[in-house]
């Protein structure tokens, strides 16, 4: 084989499952380790001169991972690579501070909006993976044998068996002879031993997305949109009061008692924060007010009946406070912005899932 050919791209079929087990292992490992830091004082591992980082810990997590997916050749390997390499990169990512500071100040107040930022890198990364890839015959094969893989450590049922049949019924189109003689022979083989097929069983993702959209769809998308509207509302509420006091703030006479206070909570909720002084809390402000308007934007198409303008208006209210807004607060708030952000997360999936159970023809 030429040696360039051994470095074609072509994703595997199980990418974007992997990707997600491992963007969910690094944001559960953030979180528990900081829950227990805070909980227990931040200990140290070690006495006197040493100090057993749990970087080092999750360099060791990822470095199992690469190992073990080198040397065996096996489905269930993946996914303990992708479990491993989420937290890994998780313990790794929760020192950042330390390695740009001179100081290796571990609660540097830019490390948490790092950390936020690497983890909505990956998510995009994700959602890439994860869209619908318009295959070719060169493709089909490879996945094809790689499916073929579950004769040898098991059984293939349904749903496997079909796509099996599918990528090598594309691979035989190939313009390479020997690839679509091989998909020939492979499919004639494969279908004189269909009945051998077992029944199908979805995975624990998808035990779980079915799970959860059979909740969904018990509510009904009248109580459905009430609940999103409900969420918009809320973050309409506080981002607008929020912008209401800083344009109070900005417009009252200096001399005034409300000013005084306001001015008097900005500074203090500045320092504890450590992160600017008052010009954070401003910034912080403005983000709110564009959020929570582009929320009130979204509540009114939704009640006048426009749904998908409604609905797009919402995308992009949750967009905008995952992104900007959320990046700014986890600046001030360090990791209690944890908290709001799963809240926003929790919002962005009623959203979606909205607009494919009721608006789309297709998934999203």
């Amino acid at each position: 084989m030429p040696f360039w050919k051994r470095f074609l791209l072509i994703e595997r079929d199980q990418a974007p499952t992997l990707l997600l087990i491992s963007i969910l292992s690094f944001a559960t490992t953030v979180t528990l380790v900081r829950l227990f830091l805070e909980l227990t004082g931040y200990p140290q591992v070690g006495g006197g001169t040493l100090h057993i980082a749990h970087l080092l810990w999750g360099g060791l997590a990822m470095f199992i991972g690469l190992v073990v997916v080198m040397i065996w050749d096996n489905p269930g390997v993946l996914y303990l690579t992708a479990l491993l390499s989420g937290v890994g990169i998780g313990l790794f990512m929760d020192e950042v501070g330390k390695f740009i500071t001179k100081t290796n100040d571990y609660f540097f107040p830019a490390a948490a909006p790092i950390v936020y930022g690497f983890f909505l890198a990956v998510l995009v990364v994700y959602l890439f993976v994860r869209r619908r890839q318009r295959s070719h015959p060169r493709r089909a094969m490879v996945m094809a044998l790689s499916e073929l893989k579950d004769l040898v450590y098991g059984e293939v049922d349904e749903i496997e068996g079909q796509r099996i049949l599918e990528n090598l019924t594309l691979a035989q189109q190939s313009d390479d002879p020997r690839i679509a003689s091989l998909a020939a022979a492979l499919y004639a083989e494969f279908v004189s031993h269909r009945e051998g097929f077992v029944d199908y069983q979805p995975g624990p993702f998808k035990r779980m997305a079915h799970m959860f959209r059979r909740w969904g769809q018990r509510l009904g998308p009248k109580w459905h949109r009430r609940l999103i509207m409900l969420g918009l509302l809320l973050n309409a509420i506080s981002a607008l009061s929020m912008l209401a006091l800083l344009l109070l703030f900005l417009f009252s006479p200096a001399s005034s008692q409300v000013v005084e206070q306001i001015s008097t909570g900005l500074v203090q909720a500045a320092s504890e924060a450590d992160a600017g002084g008052v010009a954070g809390q401003l910034i912080h402000a403005l983000l709110n007010g564009i959020v929570g308007f582009t929320a009130l934007v979204a509540i009114i198409q939704l009640w006048r009946g426009k749904e998908r303008s409604g609905m797009a208006w919402a995308l992009v209210q949750i967009i905008l406070s995952l992104t900007l807004l959320q990046m700014v607060t986890f600046y001030l708030s360090q990791f209690t912005a944890i908290i709001p952000t799963i809240g926003q997360f929790i919002m962005l999936g009623l959203i979606l899932a909205y607009q494919h159970w009721y608006l789309d023809d297709r998934a999203s």
